[in-house]
């Protein structure tokens, strides 16, 4: 992504080609204006307009003396402020994040250690394990009236009754 050189130069009142310099290399340097276009400035940059401001009102982007400038030394403050993210020194909410992550990762590894240990069980696994052993002890439980010869029916509707509102009991106090 390119910037012409007659956008960087604010539309110079002097040609191009006065603003060229020889260096010390012996190679022609573009003497600039100080000040650039916000337009110009976000192409330079590569950000759009919401960006800018952003970054001005973050003191990183300079605005020009003119309306709708931007000084220069916004593009070197762009890079020291790019470098500085990247480094990792963002700011509290690059370290509040990099602590986040790291006591994530730290809590992944204790998790993978135990599940390698056979310490941990799958959420899945247990449930329905205790499903199934659940369900047989709610069939063993209903069964004994029907295995009680010596009952008469009378007392074997009542035993079954009782038997349901205990277990009916049971499974509404685990659900509270």
């Amino acid at each position: 992504m390119g910037v012409c050189v007659r956008e960087v130069a604010y539309r110079a009142s002097r040609p191009i080609a006065s603003r060229l310099r020889p260096c010390s290399a012996g190679h022609m340097l573009l003497c600039m204006d100080t000040e650039i276009t916000s337009s110009a400035m976000q192409r330079l940059l590569g950000i759009g307009k919401v960006a800018l401001n952003e970054l001005a009102k973050q003191g990183v982007a300079v605005r020009g003396d003119k309306r709708g400038t931007y000084r220069m030394e916004t593009v070197t403050r762009y890079v020291e402020h790019l470098r500085e993210q990247a480094s990792g020194r963002g700011g509290e909410a690059g370290v509040s994040a990099r602590e986040r992550l790291g006591q994530a990762q730290a809590t992944l590894a204790e998790v993978k250690a135990k599940q390698l240990a056979g310490e941990l069980i799958e959420v899945d696994q247990v449930r329905a394990t205790w499903t199934a052993k659940i369900k047989a002890v709610r069939g063993r439980i209903l069964a004994v009236p029907s295995r009680l010869r010596d009952l008469t029916a009378r007392q074997n509707v009542t035993l079954t009754q009782e038997l349901r509102a205990a277990l009916t009991e049971l499974a509404d106090d685990t659900a509270a």
